[in-house]
């Protein structure tokens, strides 16, 4: 299984578990054995690259995860969505052009993408972004098409008695209430009245008092845009998928009891995939820190705490390979995925706290994070993960204030 190493650690001799792939081109295939060149080449236009290398030593003395499926389940789904949404991103961003709309396709590919997940299930949600950021709408879109399809997929029982609360109907047939296809429609076309404000994204933009207006009025308008024969649903979700669980969301302040579960699901996969979208907003977060603050820190009021919890096991914070420092200051790399608590995955120690690779006879069987209270997590990344073990803030115990947007991240995130 392959070792996560980030561009600057590369070294000639090296060998690419994977192909470098980059905008959808592939740059390196794998199994290459890296030259100095190519080594130079990397460092020079990708420095931000994070390459998959082959380690036989450590494959020799653990089974590590292979969540390659994972990955190319997730990249399929989102690029069919994506490409069916950028085709028509221009066409919204002007009224006079919406009549040209094929809805019928669109709904195909939603329902093409329904059934591909379905014969092809996943027990991790694994998003492959791109570097492009010139359809981010629809990238946007894609992703959390997919993430909530995931998602809703692993609530069905959820979904089925949330719905049948809710309606006014004396009887709903399975068929009505286990259809995924007004949720993943939901996902599609949810950010619909954004696409005439593309102009907001461009990086350090500063939002006037008739932006923040113009934000908090895109789920109507959005919703106003799409025509009435789209399935039972999708218009409502377009409408309030910016509503939050405790009644601070917008443009309603609907509390969780009265908003659909297809709301409460679109609500918790768009802003996970917003806070952690790289190089849209320059202060993007991590998505174990995303994942803490949604789910134990201040923002877990904003988000059904089941369906939160249920999401938090889905997503994996951690790659399978990447290196973890630990509170011994030794270094861990990650063997395999913890679906109950993602944030104690099972690793093996390969580094000590000189970060001075281990010799084979030193290394031994990998462990989950926190078992029998060994280890904890210090650092991924750069990042200090402190965080996860403190205390839910006290700002948690109140309402975010929700009443100024300074950015478009904040409008998505909380």
């Amino acid at each position: 299984m392959p070792l996560m190493v980030h561009c600057d650690e590369i070294q000639p001799g090296m060998r690419l578990a994977e192909a470098f792939m980059f905008r959808g081109r592939m740059m390196l295939p794998g199994a290459k054995v890296l030259t100095r060149e190519d080594v130079e080449v990397l460092q020079r236009k990708y420095p931000e690259v994070t390459l998959r290398i082959g380690d036989p030593l450590l494959d020799s003395v653990a089974n590590f995860e292979d969540d390659s499926r994972e990955r190319e389940v997730a990249q399929t789904a989102q690029q069919m969505v994506t490409q069916s949404l950028s085709k028509v991103q221009e066409r919204f961003g002007s009224n006079t052009a919406l009549a040209s709309v094929n809805y019928n396709a669109l709904k195909a590919t939603a329902a093409s993408v329904i059934e591909y997940l379905s014969k092809n299930p996943v027990s991790a949600a694994l998003l492959n972004r791109s570097t492009d950021n010139s359809d981010y709408l629809a990238e946007h879109s894609g992703n959390v098409f997919y993430l909530a399809l995931v998602l809703g997929s692993a609530v069905r029982d959820y979904v089925v008695r949330e719905r049948l609360r809710q309606t006014a109907a004396n009887h709903l047939t399975a068929a009505i209430t286990m259809d995924l296809l007004p949720l993943g429609l939901g996902a599609m076309f949810m950010d619909t009245g954004m696409y005439a404000l593309t102009h907001l994204f461009q990086e350090g933009y500063q939002l006037t008092d008739e932006d923040r207006q113009l934000l908090r009025q895109h789920p109507g308008a959005g919703s106003d845009l799409l025509p009435d024969t789209l399935p039972a649903g999708v218009k409502m979700v377009v409408r309030t998928h910016h509503e939050n669980f405790d009644g601070s969301g917008y443009p309603a302040g609907m509390p969780g009891s009265e908003q659909h579960v297809f709301t409460r699901i679109i609500r918790i996969c768009d802003a996970y995939e917003a806070a952690t979208a790289q190089r849209i907003y320059a202060h993007a977060k991590s998505s174990a820190r995303v994942l803490w603050e949604m789910c134990a820190g201040p923002y877990r009021h904003c988000y059904d705490p089941l369906l939160a919890k249920v999401f938090r096991g889905l997503i994996q914070p951690f790659p399978i390979g990447a290196k973890l420092k630990l509170s011994d200051g030794s270094t861990g790399v990650i063997v395999r995925y913890n679906r109950q608590v993602p944030f104690e995955p099972q690793v093996i120690i390969a580094f000590d706290a000189a970060g001075e690779r281990l010799a084979p006879e030193r290394l031994t069987p990998p462990f989950f994070v926190g078992e029998n209270n060994r280890l904890r997590l210090a650092e991924y990344d750069g990042e200090d993960l402190a965080y996860l073990y403190s205390s839910p803030l006290e700002a948690a115990d109140a309402p975010p204030d929700r009443a100024v947007f300074n950015n478009l991240f904040d409008s998505c995130y909380p």
